[in-house]
């Protein structure tokens, strides 16, 4: 619980810096190109495209990782695999723990029995 605390105490703190490192970007590519002042090209738009530009590699990236991890394929797999090692045996293994739940109980109630009410 306390990594989760750190990261979340953290989270703040990476996304000032990330915020930063976007304006200095668009600082140094807007004195280097130097575009013609209009609406189109205003500070603002350039932010905007330079954000998007350096955040949608890293969105589509993850965006297919996470996909591949949960696609069909994989999600099948790990079903099947579940399937396999807990639930394929399910049926006799529950009828061998009724069974034996009913035979201790019985015991158990014998057991408990006076000699002379509960004679075979």
């Amino acid at each position: 619980m306390s990594l989760l605390r750190c990261r979340l105490q953290a989270l703040p703190s990476l996304c000032l810096c990330i915020l930063g490192l976007a304006c200095i970007v668009v600082c140094v590519t807007t004195e280097s190109v130097s575009p013609a002042p209009g609406p189109e090209s205003s500070r603002w738009n350039l932010v905007k495209a330079r954000v998007k530009e350096m955040a949608e590699p890293l969105v589509t990236g993850i965006r297919d990782r996470w996909q591949r991890f949960w696609g069909p394929g994989a999600f099948q797999g790990f079903v099947q695999t579940y399937y396999e090692d807990h639930l394929k045996d399910l049926g006799p293994r529950t009828q061998a723990w009724v069974q034996s739940s009913r035979d201790s109980l019985l015991n158990k109630t014998h057991s408990l029995c006076p000699w002379l009410l509960c004679r075979d």
